[in-house]
């Protein structure tokens, strides 16, 4: 698929509501912390979109969506809309790892190219993965996403020797701090247990596999990731 593609993104899997909207080059994004409530604005916040870029939903190329690991209920909000606006349009559907989009919405703000992501999971466990930013600023996973308790999280094939400086992002940074580094055994040089993943990121990423040739997946094919 050209890289003048008009896509659609949105994540509602953490305490955001978040959409973009690419019309070839122009970018439109709004991005709503609005735990609970998901639900009631990504359909108000899409149309708000497609006013601001005159377009109508038939114009898309594409959808994507963050589709987990994440909060059980958001990701099943955000892949509904995908299915429900890909099954009436014939949209193809990208979907992206909510903690790829985390890694990659960190490296967006502030330039972070090495990512320890960690998002609460409830039950004293955490979604756990490790990303590296290459050059031209897209995360690459390294190893695997993996639930984990916060003691048993591990590097995979790196070691903290290996990068100089890495950075903890995701919610699961917030209560497990200090269990998380233990079991690590060094410390970020700095920890943002704030960063939620946003339409932007998941924007990015889902472009990206779209110029690489990737076609995505058909409405009934469409599957939230829970890891558990």
């Amino acid at each position: 698929m050209a890289s003048q593609v008009n896509v659609l993104a949105f994540d509602t899997s953490t305490t955001a509501c978040s959409v973009a909207l690419a019309k070839g080059d122009q970018l439109y994004s709004q991005h709503k912390i609005a735990p609970m409530k998901q639900a009631g604005l990504i359909l108000p916040m899409i149309q708000e979109l497609l006013d601001s870029a005159g377009m109508r939903l038939n114009d898309l190329d594409a959808l994507a969506f963050g589709c987990g690991p994440g909060s059980f209920t958001g990701i099943r909000i955000a892949s509904s809309v995908a299915q429900g606006i890909g099954f009436a349009y014939s949209l193809p559907i990208i979907h992206i790892s909510t903690l790829a989009a985390i890694a990659e919405a960190a490296y967006l703000e502030r330039q972070w190219t090495t990512l320890l992501v960690a998002v609460d999971a409830r039950m004293e466990q955490v979604y756990w993965a490790v990303y590296e930013a290459n050059q031209q600023g897209i995360v690459a996973l390294i190893g695997e996403e993996k639930v984990y308790t916060p003691g048993e999280t591990i590097l995979f094939d790196k070691q903290a020797s290996d990068v100089p400086n890495w950075f903890g992002v995701g919610d699961g940074w917030g209560p497990y701090k200090e269990q998380l580094i233990e079991a690590l055994g060094f410390q970020p040089q700095q920890v943002l247990s704030t960063q939620t993943a946003t339409a932007e990121a998941v924007l990015m990423l889902a472009k990206i596999r779209l110029n690489q040739g990737e076609r995505g997946v058909f409405a009934s094919d469409v599957a939230p990731i829970y890891l558990r």
